[in-house]
């Protein structure tokens, strides 16, 4: 692939989101990179356009109407096993991103991406490369690829089961880089309420610091759940 010039099909049955990418793509100010942009909103479409013309990369939904992400990536990696794939979700999950992952995506980015990111991601991509959003490291995901320390995302640990609902939903705040006083507001609640919650989320986890929290809480499911 030819990081200067990257031919791209985005699968998406969501008008409102293929637009903004393309014009993302297309009118942003990037220098020494073209993009050649293509839609569908269909795994059909998806299809019948990689069996029409050419694409370096292709950007799928993960929760298509007809279809969901894997599968998709799958079939479509079969018959072409020289394409790229970049996962689009709305959802910050750790299951998904193993999910496509295992079915060969070479990206998880969400829908709230934005432009110099997602140029980002698909150059990284271009490359050679790997670009899962936040949580997911590139250097556990190459693991993961080579069957070295596979983590078990989403598994239960005892841990887990210690937190309150409420703990639970700080949890994904403090992932979503939220400070405390950012906490407190959200939720209503004081700030040393939120430094309490804090504390015992630690100390219930077994963790010492927000960074060892923040990898517990991808590699367990605790991001985005209730």
């Amino acid at each position: 692939m030819d990081p200067s010039y990257i031919r791209i099909l985005i699968i998406d049955d969501q008008p409102i989101v293929r637009n903004g990418i393309k014009t993302m793509l297309e009118k942003g100010d990037f220098t020494d990179i073209n993009f050649s942009i293509t839609e569908g909103n269909t795994s059909a479409e998806a299809k019948y356009m990689l069996r029409a013309d050419d694409y370096d990369l292709i950007i799928i939904d993960y929760e298509l109407s007809d279809i969901d992400g894997a599968t998709l990536c799958r079939q479509i990696l079969s018959d072409y096993p020289q394409l790229s794939v970049l996962t689009l979700s709305s959802a910050n999950s750790a299951e998904n991103a193993q999910e496509m992952l295992k079915a060969g995506a070479r990206g998880y980015v969400l829908k709230t991406i934005d432009a110099k990111s997602l140029v980002h991601a698909i150059t990284t991509i271009a490359k050679g490369g790997l670009f899962f959003t936040e949580h997911l490291a590139n250097a556990l995901i190459e693991k993961c690829i080579l069957g070295k320390n596979l983590i078990n995302i989403g598994k239960e640990h005892p841990g887990v089961a210690k937190l309150s609902k409420r703990e639970k939903e700080i949890v994904g705040m403090i992932c979503d880089q939220l400070t405390n006083d950012q906490i407190a507001k959200e939720l209503f609640l004081s700030k040393r309420t939120i430094d309490n919650h804090r504390q015992n989320i630690l100390n219930k986890l077994g963790m010492v610091n927000t960074a060892g929290l923040v990898r517990f809480a991808v590699e367990h499911g605790l991001v985005n759940r209730a």
